[in-house]
């Protein structure tokens, strides 16, 4: 067996290739070993592969490409040699948010949605309340798709 290849991770269905690998024995059936470095958040993450105390790292592509880019710190070249994950990301309201919307407790199209939400979101504005979306980093997937889809239906993210 060859030295040990630590990956960092977060504890999510995506990283379940890397993690499958080590516990059902697939990566040491190759020769190779695993050591997963679970985290907490993104940033430890890719703190921990910037500064060597992680080989690979399961890491939001958008956030690698702003760190090879040297969006909000120094650029590091990085190198991504597959994808783990196909989105599956879901914009998710409160209950309260969603009665406003008029969603209930179904699905519904995102420009109907869109177009309630916006109306939700002026009313909110002007009354000193202005709505607020959690992202998981602002270089992620996730935070680009929400921003495109409230854009799309009339939203201005970071004004409305």
């Amino acid at each position: 067996m060859s030295e040990t290849f630590r990956i960092g991770f977060l504890p999510l269905v995506d990283a379940a290739l890397p993690i499958l690998a080590h516990e059902l024995g697939f990566a040491a059936a190759e020769g190779v070993a695993i050591e997963p470095v679970r985290d907490m958040t993104w940033a430890t993450v890719r703190d921990r592969l910037l500064y060597g105390h992680t080989d690979a790292a399961h890491l939001l592509a958008p956030l690698a490409i702003a760190t090879a880019l040297g969006r909000d710190r120094p650029a590091v070249p990085m190198t991504v040699p597959f994808v783990l994950g196909l989105n599956g990301n879901a914009i998710t309201f409160s209950t309260a948010l969603g009665e406003a919307c008029g969603l209930g407790d179904r699905l519904g199209d995102p420009m109907v949605i869109g177009a309630a939400l916006k109306a939700v979101a002026a009313e909110r504005r002007a009354a000193g309340r202005p709505l607020r979306f959690g992202v998981v980093h602002r270089y992620s997937s996730h935070n680009y798709m929400l921003r495109y889809w409230l854009a799309g239906v009339g939203i201005r993210p970071d004004e409305d």
